[in-house]
Formats: C-alpha cells, structure tokens, sequence
C-alpha cells in the first residue's frame, strides 16, 4: 500500500471519528432537548387546563368540553380526569402515527413522554387530578428530521474535508511521487535528473541523494560510451584511408555467412598495391598516403552500387570488396575499370607502372562458406592474379550448386505455409557459471510426412532466394502466439526475427494485432531478438517495437552485435535484456574495448551471451573475460543443474 494510501486512510478515520462523535453529541442534546419540550408543553397544558377545570364548578358535560377542545387543538397522547378518590371522570386518548417514521430509527431512538398534573379546584373545593401527555409522535419526527439535516451538514462537511485533505496530501507528498517514479526507473536502468527539488527537508535530502546517484551512473554510462567509441575507431578504422579495417572486415562476415543471410552469396575482390616500397623512395611516405586514399575512394565509389556492400583495408597494401549479390560478369567488369582508373593515378605520379600497379583477386563466395575459407579462396585468386598480364582473376566457389532446384523448393515451402507444416525445436542458452538455462532458443524444422523433415538451415537460404521467407516469420508468429506449445510453460523462450522482415512497413500493425488478441495466451516468457543492424538505428520504428514489446510483457534481446555503431546510447534508451555476439568477436577485443563495453552493459543491465561456443577451449577463455552465458555445443558438455 502506498504512502498516500496509508496517510489518506488514517486521516480519513480520524476526521469520520471526529464528525461522528460531533453528530452523535449533537443528536443526543438534540434528544434531550425534545423530551424536556415534551415534558413543558404537557405540564404548561396541564397548568392552564385545570385552571380552566375549575369554573366549571365540577360539571362534567363542560369540563368533558373543555377537555376534548383542548385535545383536538394540540398534540397529546392523553388526556384524563380523575376525582379525589382516583376515580376516572374522564379521558380522552390518541393513537401514534409513526408510519413515516423509519423502523431501524424507532430501533434506535426510544422516547417517553413524561405525564405531567395538575390539581382542579372549584374555589376551595378539590375536584380532583388532570393528567397530561403529549404525543411523542411529532418528537420522532422533529428528531428524525434534525438527523437527516445533521447527516447532510456532516457529509458535505466530510465530503469537502476529503478533497482539501487529498488536494494537501497530493501537494505535499508530490516530490515523494517524483522520487517514485526516480526509483522505477532506475530498476529499469533509466537515468531520470529530478529538476524540482521540494522544501521538505526529508523529501528534499532524498531526491539530492537520488539525483547524486544516477547522474555518478549516467556518467559511468557516457564514460563507458566514449570510451568504447574511442576503441572502436582505433580498432576499425584505418587511419590513413578511414576505410574498414582487416578487424571489422573478419568480424562482420558472420552476418554474410549464415543460413539465413538476406544475400546467397556474391563476390569477394581482393586488391594488392605492388609496389609500395619504390613508390616510397620515388615520391614519399605522403604522397603514396595520399595516392592509397584517392585509390580507397575509387574504391567505395563502385561498391556503392550493391546494397550492403563493404570496402576495407587488409593491411597495408591489400584491400578487400566485398559485393553481396555481384554476379561474375559485373564484377570482372567493375574489376577492369577499378584498373583502369588506379592504373591512370599511378601514372599521373609518373611512377613505373611495371613495378608499382593493383592486382585484383576475384572471388565467387558462397553463404554456405565459412570465413577461413572465404579467405583463403580469395588469397588464391589474388595469387593467381599476380601472374597474369591484366592482373585480373576470377575463382568461383565449389558450394554453389543447390541440391535441390529453387522451383522444388519454392512447391515445398508454399505447401508448407498453406498447411502449417513448421514446428518448433529449441536448444539452450547456458550460464556456464551457475550451470543454469538462461533461455531457450527457438528454431523451425519443415515437415513434409512423418519421414521427411528439413532443418532450418536446408530450408531458410531456398526460402530467402525465393522471397518467401517473410512469409514463413508470419506464419510460426501465428503458430506461436495462436496455439503456444504447451511444453514450454513456464520457461523463457527466444526467436529471432530477420532484419527484413522487421523492415516491413506491414510487420508491426500486423505484429501489434496479434499481440492485442493473443500475447495473454502465452504460457512461457518471450524474448524477441532483432539485429543489431536495426537496432541501433535508434529511430522511432524501433522504439515503437520496443514500446509494443513492453506493452505486452515481451522482452527485447540484440543478436549480431559487433560494435559497428558510432554512438551506443540506443543502449540506454532500448535497454535489451541481452546481446549475443560471435564467440570470436568476443575473444578478439582489447581489454579496453571490452572493459568500456561492460561498464556500459552493467551500467543498464543488460546480459552478454557468446554464441557459436563450439570447444571448452572457447568457454575458458570466455570465462577469463567475464563472459558466462553461451550457445552452442558446448552447452551439451556442461551439467545443468535442476
């Protein structure tokens, strides 16, 4: 229960204690004060009658007249007459009407009218005794009304008291909402300055306190950013060309080698600048720095023309192009005026084209392929390149041929669609240091029959060249949130979701209708992982997923991190539950990098998880840098702990 609850509830008792006491004092003064009016009226009537009595000299009839005209002008229960010897001379009596008087009130309230006497003379001689009561009717209902009005006075009274006590409570207890709202988010690990600082001393101490603490974490933040910024420049950037170097190029790859890579495959240019040692003697250190930035440009200016192409600097005198989706014949074309032009530069420098010139090793790779042997293929090319006399080579990859024709595969997915055939296999993430699951991992099989099923990686790369694969997250979307697996109750689930896909215009309207329909049904928890390529993009589409995600209890995880981004600050703002990353991409950072990376992840709790954990090797050296959540084989060697 909330402060304000607590304060509200006990002042509200103690104003109703206080309003109630009040009314029922003044109820029980009002009680009395009717009864003793009962008692005067009926011995003021008293009075005034047996005088009246007395000259009628003991007739009867007229005392009898007196008696009842009396009676009928005023308010009396009964009325009588009795002689000296307390013989009845007359009476007359009335019947109560309390019929619009409530009964719990006539529980309540009990009224007795006192019988009030009066001596009647007829000069020196007695007659007898007159006794009077008044009608306690008209008390009950002067009472009841005097209740009602003190009702009404007290609760509009109460009423007004409660909404000044709120609009004081609200007023005074708002830096403590403030503060609340501080602490929230600060376990959400967001970093909020609270500007208006309250009078309250204690309220006041607390926010300065509050404020000290998120400003010393928001700056371990920037700190931990500028700092990994810094390192990333110095590890991927070259300083001469400001290409990509040798570092980024390796670590990049995995997101062109993978089963369901946006691109099947491409071509791989590897560049040699021979030559670099005469050109040094002949026109020096800078201009042969200023001839391999010109050369650099010639070379980002062709690469431009493919989508997510990349351009980087191997070492000092190799230089690598990378060209998703180039077939052979552009490439050899691309190849000859990247030449021609490097070629014309040489010699504007009047330097010996025999000597110093470009030789260029084309490479067809395949998504199949991994990195070594992207490299080594295209190493082989630019040897082969060297001896030829346009220094032009082209090698293609022994993975290119498809088993399968796309047309087979295209009738086999879109059966597949049309009849739900996909089904969900899942493998762990493992904290190695608790030896406990952190998640499941889901993925998709293809099921043709009880006998024929294709893994994901069979099926996802025919899917993603035949442009069905957008199709396929829709529908395992569907299969998801519509009918949940029930064997993953109560556990905590992943999947991935393709940058493409994501990219849909249609994705999130669609997304956010299933979720409004469904995502109360799940019986597990889900984590939803987007690539690190959209989501440090930091735009408004992906707060709006992010808003989405939270709206319906789902969290967000990054997979493909590199570290490519120029600013981490969509860290704080998206605030993942984890990035997963390449194990060597991991293993291959400083121990600065990765020191300002994890004062960074720490700072706003987010998890690191190293995926592709083939060797305990591997998980060791992972270890050494802090490193304990992973994926891969090496999970099945590690006892889980139940």
């Amino acid at each position: 229960m909330t402060l304000f609850k607590q304060i509200a509830i006990l002042l509200s008792i103690f104003l109703f204690t206080i309003l109630t006491t009040v009314l029922t004092l003044n109820f029980k003064s009002a009680n009395d004060s009717v009864q003793d009016r009962l008692y005067e009226d009926a011995k003021n009537t008293a009075t005034s009658l047996s005088l009246s009595l007395g000259s009628a000299n003991g007739d009867v009839s007229m005392m009898s007249t007196m008696i009842n005209a009396n009676f009928d002008s005023g308010n009396y229960h009964y009325i009588s007459l009795v002689d000296v010897d307390d013989v009845l001379i007359f009476d007359r009596k009335g019947e109560s009407d309390l019929s619009g008087i409530p009964s719990w009130f006539l529980y309540f309230v009990s009224i007795e009218a006192p019988v009030a006497s009066a001596n009647v003379s007829a000069g020196w001689s007695q007659v007898g005794f007159l006794n009077v009561q008044s009608d306690e009717t008209y008390a009950y209902m002067q009472l009841y009304t005097i209740l009602k009005s003190l009702s009404i006075s007290f609760g509009l009274i109460a009423l007004v008291s409660l909404i000044v006590l709120n609009l004081i409570l609200v007023a005074i207890l708002k830096p403590l909402k403030e503060v609340q709202k501080q602490a929230e988010a600060v376990m959400r690990n967001e970093f909020i300055i609270q500007s208006s600082i309250p009078y309250t001393k204690e309220f006041k101490d607390v926010v300065l306190g509050m404020n000290n603490m998120v400003s010393k974490v928001k700056a371990m933040f920037d700190k931990g950013n500028e700092e990994l910024k810094r390192q990333k420049e110095l590890e991927y950037i070259d300083k001469t060309t400001k290409l990509r170097n040798r570092k980024y190029f390796i670590d990049k790859l995995p997101e062109y080698l993978k089963i369901d890579a946006v691109s099947h495959g491409g071509i791989n240019i590897m560049i040699a600048f021979n030559g670099v040692v005469e050109a040094n003697e002949e026109i020096g250190h800078r201009d042969v720095d200023n001839l391999f930035v010109e050369i650099s440009n010639i070379f980002s200016t062709y690469a431009k023309e493919y989508e997510n192409s990349m351009v980087a600097r191997m070492n000092g005198t190799e230089f690598s192009i990378l060209l998703p989706d180039c077939t052979p014949i552009n490439a050899l074309d691309m190849a000859e005026e990247i030449s021609r032009k490097t070629q014309k530069l040489i010699e504007s420098l009047k330097l010996n084209k025999d000597s110093v010139y470009l030789a260029l090793g084309l490479y067809e790779y395949s998504y199949k392929e991994n990195i070594g042997q992207l490299l080594s293929h295209s190493d082989n090319s630019l040897a082969q390149a060297k001896f030829k006399d346009a220094k032009i080579h082209l090698q293609k990859s022994d993975n290119v041929v498809e088993v399968m024709g796309k047309e087979a595969w295209r009738k086999i997915i879109n059966t597949a669609i049309d009849n739900n055939s996909f089904n969900f296999v899942s493998w762990t993430a493992v904290d190695a240091k608790t030896k406990q699951i952190n998640h499941n991992v889901l993925s998709l099989t293809l099921n043709i029959d009880k006998d024929t099923r294709y893994a994901y990686g069979q099926f996802m790369p025919a899917a993603n060249q035949a442009g069905l694969s957008n199709k396929i997250y829709k529908n395992i979307l569907d299969m998801m949130f519509q009918t949940p697996d029930k064997n993953l109750k109560g556990t905590t689930c992943s999947i991935r979701l393709p940058f493409d896909y994501l990219e849909i215009g249609s994705t999130y309207e669609y997304m956010s209708k299933l979720f409004e329909l469904f995502a109360k049904n799940l019986c597990f928890k889900l984590i939803i992982e987007m690539p690190d390529k959209l989501v440090r993009q930091n735009n408004d589409k992906i707060k709006r997923y992010k808003t989405l995600f939270e709206k319906h209890g789902i969290e967000m995880g990054i997979f493909e991190f590199i570290g490519e981004s120029i600013d981490y600050t969509y860290l704080q703002n998206l605030r993942p539950v984890y990035i997963k990353g390449e194990a060597d991409y991991f293993l291959s950072q400083s121990e600065q990098a990765l020191s300002a990376f994890r004062l960074i992840t720490d700072t706003v709790g987010i998890s690191l998880i190293a995926t592709g954990v083939m060797k305990m090797d591997t998980l060791k050296d992972l270890q050494e840098k802090d490193i304990h959540i992973i994926q891969g084989r090496v999970t099945e060697m590690i006892d889980i702990q139940s």
